[in-house]
């Protein structure tokens, strides 16, 4: 899937979730605004620790299950997540009805009914149930309402009285009333505390559009690079798509995203270091094939084995294995998705 295709999905799901309004659409206004902003919190260089606000710390029980969901290693998410469901655990209950989504929804009444339980008291799920989300819309449009929309801001609010850096979020941008100014508040109340999916949907708007004004380009590149200092995923994955496919180069610069990428554990960086491996002259059968299975390891993404020779001898091949388990065991483990943004698009 190109890059530009994957990145447009991931702004369509924002504005089904946000709704496309005057409120949530980026103006030249902001510019001075995200400048004061960017002044205040300069960060020239990678941060050399992961500070990013995520849902789920190692040893926590979904942390498992919500990793493998963000690699793509379905199987092992669903096996974390059985026993949670069975015990009725509301935010289990959701990740398994996103699993079944991912997994063809074969079944749609059973994740309706996860869904549809877990609403009561986890709002990420009765935001999914809402009459805006583009999944219940496609697979059980009859049964989305507002109402949920209501059930999830209400849910958040309680949520957003612990300081739960989301929950504020959601809390105030659900707001049938909201403004611009409070948006875009929110926006960087969001970045300061650490959580950046707002900041980096509002720059992929900007930077998806056909012709979009150059100041408010830049501007967006700006946020997006904040955001890639700090380590986060989705925003390399927009810059790598903004480097590759609008500037059509994969200099110095996207050079230096994919190694970030591959590093803490982006899919598509990975996805990236397989297929350019695959081409690659200067390297061996046996440095092919370390690829590719470190790949498989990884995400589960096993193209590249079919291109790519494993060690004849017993003893090489096992030695081969534990080097590409050595390199997945070496990304780091950080949960970035949330309940707000369960797919992984690439």
């Amino acid at each position: 899937m190109k890059v530009t295709i994957t990145t447009l999905l991931l702004v369509f799901s924002f504005l089904v979730l946000n709704g496309c309004s005057k409120a949530t659409t980026p103006q030249q206004a902001d510019i001075a605004v995200f400048e004061q902003f960017l002044s205040e919190n300069p960060i020239s260089s990678i941060n050399p620790s992961i500070d990013i606000a995520s849902i789920y710390q190692p040893g926590d029980p979904l942390f498992k299950a919500v990793l493998g969901i963000q690699r793509k290693r379905l199987d092992i998410a669903e096996k974390e997540l059985t026993p949670l469901v069975k015990n009725k655990q509301p935010d289990a209950m959701f990740w398994l009805a996103k699993v079944i989504y991912r997994s063809g929804i074969n079944d749609k009444a059973k994740a309706y009914d996860l869904l549809r339980v877990s609403a009561e008291s986890y709002p990420y799920s009765a935001m999914a149930l809402s009459s805006n989300d583009e999944q219940c819309q496609m697979y059980f449009p009859s049964k989305c309402s507002e109402k949920w929309t209501k059930k999830a801001r209400s849910l958040f609010a309680e949520q957003a009285k612990t300081g739960d850096v989301r929950a504020v979020y959601y809390n105030t941008t659900l707001n049938p009333d909201l403004t611009h100014e409070q948006y875009i508040n929110a926006i960087i109340n969001a970045a300061k505390n650490h959580y950046y999916y707002p900041l980096v949907e509002y720059s992929n708007l900007i930077i998806n559009e056909k012709n979009p004004d150059k100041d408010m380009e830049n501007i967006a590149v700006k946020l997006l690079n904040y955001a890639q200092f700090n380590n986060f995923i989705p925003a390399i994955d927009a810059l790598m798509g903004y480097e590759g496919e609008k500037k059509r180069t994969q200099g110095e610069r996207y050079k230096n995203l994919t190694e970030q990428g591959i590093k803490i554990g982006s899919n598509h960086a990975w996805r990236v270091y397989l297929l350019n491996s695959i081409n690659d002259k200067s390297l061996s059968s046996q440095q092919k094939y370390f690829i590719a299975k470190a790949s498989e390891l990884f995400n589960g993404y096993d193209y590249g084995i079919s291109f790519s020779q494993p060690p004849k001898e017993k003893e090489a091949l096992i030695a081969a294995n534990k080097k590409a388990q050595e390199k997945v065991d070496s990304v780091k483990q950080v949960i970035y998705i949330d309940g707000a943004h369960p797919r992984v698009f690439y």
